[in-house]
């Protein structure tokens, strides 16, 4: 008999695990607290290759995408260079990405998740309209998570930071190219979306003011379509299941710190979810994804604690490795793996002179 499996969040990773669990002959019911899939939207829109590389139990619709990147233009203080990878991610409409997902699957809108407690047979999930039975319960209920404070009350190791973006109607700069500006302890990203349309953004502490500062800076001007905002949380959250309550996706901080994308390694992550609750073994989730993620995260941690950090002149050393290391950048740059890049720079000669600096500072800077 297959267990009663609640899912907290219909974003795109709990669609995503309902989807390879109703594939392995379970019926999922998705509680979530707005009236539809894929509003408001929280995301970038720009997603990695591998998302649709991938071989997957359950296969992606690739009707959501809106443009094809093929590299990025870097920018630090009036200097850029650029990089060229053919395909290497892709602009999507989030909201039809999401819709997709949710097709065929059993969700109940306007359910806002409340709690939940145990009952004699598994648990009681309570939302604002009613009480469900279950026997699995998954928080796929993003950065905000309400089952992550239930399953990690004493976490201190995860921080919270606000994003926006806006989407702008401009002729974009690079029509397939991605603009980053470097300015720590954060960075700018302009994403061209369509031939008239551009998105872009920060995450930061103060990211409205900070926007602003850089739109009147950079020049870009045009009438402002959309805009909307969200939370990320970085981390590594130390119980990602308890009992027969899981976390996925950025409930779980499965998610890129340096670049903050999420649905990545929150597909991955379901998918090992998926696996343990088919072979009952759903203890085994948090060894088995972190076996798999977290060292990339924890490298993600100590590089991005360590750009916050940086100063001026410290910035620039760093923009100009990467510029001397535009071909190899180009060869063997991840868009979903930054530790490969950084060590493969590290072990460079003829770069000893200047990461020589570095290293004292970032060993410094990240034990400060």
């Amino acid at each position: 008999m297959n267990p009663r499996i609640v899912i907290v969040g219909a974003g795109p990773i709990g669609c995503y695990l309902a989807q390879l669990l109703k594939k392995q002959g379970a019926k999922p019911l998705i509680i979530e607290e707005h009236n539809e899939v894929g509003r408001p939207v929280h995301c970038t829109g720009l997603i990695g290759h591998k998302v649709f590389a991938e071989k997957r139990p359950f296969r992606l619709s690739s009707r959501a995408i809106t443009n094809i990147i093929n590299g990025a233009v870097i920018h630090y203080d009036r200097q850029y260079f650029s990089i060229h990878r053919e395909r290497v991610a892709y602009v999507i409409d989030r909201e039809r990405f999401d819709k997709e997902l949710s097709q065929g699957l059993d969700i109940l809108y306007q359910n806002r998740f409340l709690g939940l407690e145990k009952s004699k047979s598994g648990y009681i999930v309570e939302t604002n309209q009613d009480e469900i039975s279950a026997d699995i319960v998954v928080g796929a209920d993003g950065a905000n998570s309400t089952l992550r404070k239930i399953l990690n009350r004493d976490a201190n190791g995860i921080s919270h930071y606000q994003g926006i973006q806006l989407r702008i109607k401009t002729k974009p700069r690079y029509k397939d190219l991605v603009e980053l500006y470097l300015k720590a302890p954060s960075f700018f990203w302009v994403v061209p979306e369509a031939q008239d349309i551009v998105r872009v953004g920060t995450i930061s502490e103060n990211p409205h003011k900070d926007l602003v500062g850089f739109l009147k800076e950079t020049k870009i001007k045009g009438e402002i379509l959309e805009r909307f905002g969200g939370v990320v949380a970085v981390g590594i959250c130390p119980h990602t299941v308890r009992e027969n309550i899981a976390l996925v996706g950025d409930a779980a901080c499965q998610m890129k710190p340096l670049s903050y994308g999420g649905i990545y390694f929150g597909l991955k992550a379901a998918s090992i979810l998926a696996s343990c609750i088919k072979e009952r073994r759903l203890q085994e989730y948090d060894s088995r994804w972190k076996r798999e993620l977290v060292s990339e995260i924890k490298i993600g941690l100590k590089a991005r604690q360590f750009y916050r950090r940086l100063d001026k002149d410290e910035l620039s050393k760093i923009f100009w490795i990467l510029k001397t290391q535009k071909s190899l950048i180009e060869k063997i740059g991840d868009f979903e793996n930054h530790s490969r890049l950084l060590l493969e720079i590290i072990k460079k000669p003829r770069l000893y002179p200047q990461i020589g600096t570095l290293l004292p500072m970032f060993f410094k800077k990240i034990s400060d």
